[in-house]
């Protein structure tokens, strides 16, 4: 058998069991998936640690997709009862496990509180993301994507899975401290990619 329709057929061979992206630059990545909570609970609200309605600023009020358009008191965000009290928290549960890749915390009125931004993993809680910032925006989307190096490989999704994350806000940030929604980006899949090739762990 001729050796160059070898060669073609084991390339052919290759390339069919590969998927790439329709611009050719490379294999396809899985779907990111963005979720909204579709439960939640808090160290304190207005509207009680354990409301059931999303429009009694209690911790259920930060459920779902984002229902705060403007800046301002909105009975549809979670707030704690009483300004100025110190570090609160508000822990959401999304409908499916991913491998973290981002979270997005809609701050509805006085921003700039949230302090920590933790993912339940079993038992314990991992930081994602720890500090302080000063912005003038109000609303304001405060964006944190995971990152991490693995020897030469980066890797923009938590080593675990998780459904559950808490927000800690220091609600001494002056004003009413509201938060309308936090969203959880992730993936199904735990994968990188190594030298242009997808790898998937199973």
């Amino acid at each position: 058998m001729n050796k160059n329709y070898l060669f073609m057929a084991a390339l052919l061979l290759v390339l069919s069991s590969c998927t790439f992206a329709g611009n050719g630059g490379g294999p396809e990545l899985p779907e990111e998936m963005h979720l909204w909570a579709v439960s939640a609970e808090a160290s304190d609200s207005y509207g009680g640690a354990f409301g059931g309605n999303r429009d009694d600023q209690s911790a259920f009020a930060a459920t779902g997709e984002s229902d705060v358009a403007e800046c301002g008191d909105n009975p549809r965000a979670w707030v704690i009862s009483q300004e100025d009290d110190g570090l609160h928290w508000i822990e959401l549960t999304y409908d499916k496990f991913v491998y973290v890749s981002g979270i997005k915390v809609a701050e509805s009125f006085s921003p700039g509180a949230v302090v920590k931004i933790e993912l339940k993993n079993g038992s314990d809680y991992f930081t994602m993301w720890e500090g302080k910032y000063t912005t003038k925006t109000c609303p304001y989307v405060l964006e944190r994507k995971y990152s991490a190096m693995e020897g030469n490989i980066t890797l923009n999704m938590t080593p675990f899975n998780t459904d559950t994350v808490r927000i800690t806000l220091d609600t001494d940030v002056p004003g009413w401290n509201e938060i309308d929604v936090v969203q959880l980006s992730g993936y199904a899949q735990k994968w990188y990619l190594f030298n242009s090739t997808l790898v998937i762990e199973e």
